[in-house]
């Protein structure tokens, strides 16, 4: 759902040479700006019988907008409140997860339930706003509410804001992917290194460091990556959600049967035990809310759900509520009961913690196969910007260079999986979630709806200095959200 953020998220942006592209390229993106708009507002053609897949999800019956449609074109959606609030949920839940109870331990009890509670609350709130701004920029203007992140932002705050975020959304698909990578290259070193369990991956190939096989799954993804079918990465949505639920549940009945295996009741009680608060709060909040913001604020990818419901208007704020509601309940929970299994000695990912028998190595080695199919499909739409920014959108209609064009597309899948990697470089998983969570999800969860309802409701005649002030309060928050985890990973980085 997007670790990374503002002139530092730009990054991934600028070394691909893509959205900020110079002098002609500029009236071309200008041009793209609603149709090929956001990534993961963006529609993926499938076959009919297929489902229109968010990021590495599945959300039914998603009607596909062409490109040439301009992106306030009028979808006629058929998802129930229900269907929608269990979507956001699968686009919520997900690897971050792992990384929870590692925040806790930097955070403590009260102040990981804190931050956990004011981002899951918060993103929730710009989510509903992002759904009403829709519809009051439609009354304004007079046309059908827009239908990707972009497009709304161009109607709402002009185009200047429109491509920021569009870079910003792009910098935030190459960022997730770049916690794929480090989340493969982690686990599958766990697994390499462990002599005692005698694993498959320790058998095939023992002693393999982080860092190689961050460059094997980077090998590996870019060839899928090239893939322009992408039905054939539909299977990933069930396979995603069973991996991650098997997860979270398996690490639970390890800690309470085996290790340490005092039972859940002993688990409960160690709670109380554990750290409160955290030893300094700059520290914890520039170090691991940002982790908290990759989880939760998933604004940029709603737009397809939004789009695929029956009624918007009136159903989308209850679904937001629902999903956010049982996603944190879970994860606090989770957190929570694995720091006390744990303590001082939680992994960055927690599935470290566990063991490397037969049966937890084969989950684990299922989470690392489901992100490397996951990958493609949500880096998908974010070189379908790259590729219409630098080839142009009208560039498949010439077949007259057609091995020319393959080796164009293939140069900017390489760059754009190589910056990847280049950002998979900076630390763990923890560390780069982080990094993308607190910078382009930061932003564009924190910063841009209240911006963007500010100016709808100075349009509208309908502002006041109440309905602003908690507006500016939540932009506030996003640009120290944005500050301190800009910060403390320059700090990490120079130490």
């Amino acid at each position: 759902m997007l670790r990374y953020m503002r002139a530092l998220s730009l990054v991934a942006v600028a070394s691909t040479s893509s959205a900020f592209a110079p002098g002609w390229q500029v009236a071309r993106i200008n041009k793209q700006i609603r149709s090929t708009a956001a990534l993961y507002a963006t529609k993926i053609d499938f076959d009919d019988d297929e489902p229109c897949v968010v990021g590495g999800n599945i959300v039914q019956s998603c009607e596909v907008v062409s490109a040439d449609d301009q992106s306030t074109t009028r979808t006629t959606g058929t998802q129930s409140k229900l269907s929608a609030a269990t979507n956001l949920g699968k686009c919520i839940c997900g690897a971050g997860s792992f990384a929870l109870p590692h925040v806790f331990l930097d955070e403590g009890v009260f102040g990981g339930t804190l931050a956990m509670t004011t981002c899951g609350l918060l993103a929730a709130i710009t989510m509903q706003s992002i759904n009403r701004s829709r519809y009051t920029v439609s009354r304004i203007e007079n046309v059908e509410p827009p239908t990707s992140y972009v497009a709304l932002t161009e109607m709402a705050l002009g185009g200047s804001v429109s491509k920021l975020v569009f870079g910003l959304t792009l910098a935030a698909s190459l960022g997730v992917c770049s916690t794929y990578i480090v989340f493969v290259g982690q686990t599958l070193a766990s697994l390499s290194a462990d002599e005692v369990s005698n694993n498959i991956v320790h058998l095939i190939a023992p002693n393999v460091d982080e860092k190689t096989w961050e460059i094997i799954t980077a090998g590996t993804v870019y060839p899928l990556s090239l893939i322009r079918n992408y039905g054939v990465f539909a299977f990933t949505s069930a396979l995603g959600v069973t991996a991650v639920l098997g997860g979270i549940a398996t690490t639970l009945v390890y800690g309470v049967f085996v290790d340490p295996g005092l039972g859940i009741f002993e688990a409960l009680s160690a709670v109380t035990e554990l750290k409160m608060w955290p030893d300094s709060i700059a520290d914890a909040f520039g170090g691991s809310f940002g982790t908290i913001a990759y989880l939760f604020c998933v604004n940029f990818l709603t737009f397809p759900i939004i789009n695929s419901m029956k009624n918007a208007e009136e159903d989308y704020s209850g679904a937001v509520s629902s999903a956010v509601a049982v996603i944190w309940v879970v994860n606090v929970v989770f957190a929570l009961i694995c720091l006390s299994f744990y303590g001082d000695s939680t992994q960055d990912l927690v599935l470290q913690n566990l063991d490397n028998g037969p049966y937890l190595s084969a989950l684990k080695i299922l989470l690392c196969i489901d992100l490397l199919f996951t990958f493609p499909v949500v880096f998908s739409s974010g070189r379908q910007i790259l590729e219409n920014s630098i080839l142009g959108e009208d560039v498949e209609k010439d077949d007259e260079n057609e091995t020319s064009l393959a080796l164009s597309r293939a140069a900017i899948t390489a760059g754009a999986v190589g910056t990847c990697f280049g950002l998979s470089q900076l630390g763990g998983f923890g560390t780069v979630a982080n990094l993308v969570g607190g910078l382009a999800q930061g932003t564009l969860a924190f910063i841009v709806p209240p911006s963007i309802e500010v100016s709808l409701s100075r349009r509208s005649g309908e502002n006041s200095v109440a309905k602003e002030i908690p507006q500016w309060a939540v932009g506030s928050f996003g640009v120290a959200v944005v500050a301190a985890v800009t910060y403390f990973t320059l700090k990490e980085s120079i130490s």
